[in-house]
């Protein structure tokens, strides 16, 4: 189970994509916990009341939103605590330590020479891809189409291109 996880070895790249796959089910009981999160928030401040489920009005919560934002979010970051931030980082780190292990098999596999930095090029430009994608490099956002087209060619590349080793003589 360990060699999973592990840096180590080479995947082949139908093994990449099954892994980006499994990915996805890593992820899984992290999103449960989002959803556990703001469905408390919701029932805390009122929005959702437990003995009438029928009684909530997305019209009103909506408008509730578009009058005050920065009060209903500021409401919602002062009820997320370290216990919920402690559960969600244990949630979601399995599936980051898996994928970027993944991610540094199949380059090994690719580059095994120079592996070490290619992984950490891509690490990068993945990096910078999602601060972009999510609005924080607000200055770049123009290359948010582009960052998506080069991210989905890197990741056919990955899958797709031949490495010298023979996929029977993979050891990861």
């Amino acid at each position: 189970m360990t060699k999973f996880f592990q840096f180590s070895g080479t995947i082949s790249g139908t093994t990449y994509f099954l892994r980006m796959l499994f990915t996805i089910l890593l992820v899984i009981p992290g999103i449960i916990l989002l959803f556990s999160f703001f469905g408390s928030y919701m029932m805390n401040e009122g929005f959702i009341d437990m003995n009438n489920p029928e009684g909530f009005d997305q019209l009103a919560f909506q408008e509730k939103i578009e009058d005050n934002p920065e009060e209903f979010f500021g409401n919602l970051w002062s009820s997320l605590s370290s216990g919920w931030i402690i559960s969600l980082i244990i949630a979601f780190l399995p599936a980051l330590w898996f994928s970027l292990a993944s991610y540094y098999k199949r380059i090994s596999a690719l580059f095994y020479k120079n592996r070490n930095n290619i992984f950490a090029i891509f690490i990068g430009y993945e990096i910078i891809a999602d601060l972009t994608q999510f609005g924080i490099l607000d200055s770049i956002s123009f290359l948010n189409t582009p960052f998506s087209i080069i991210s989905t060619l890197i990741f056919l590349f990955l899958i797709f291109k031949n490495s010298d080793t023979d996929k029977d003589d993979h050891e990861g």
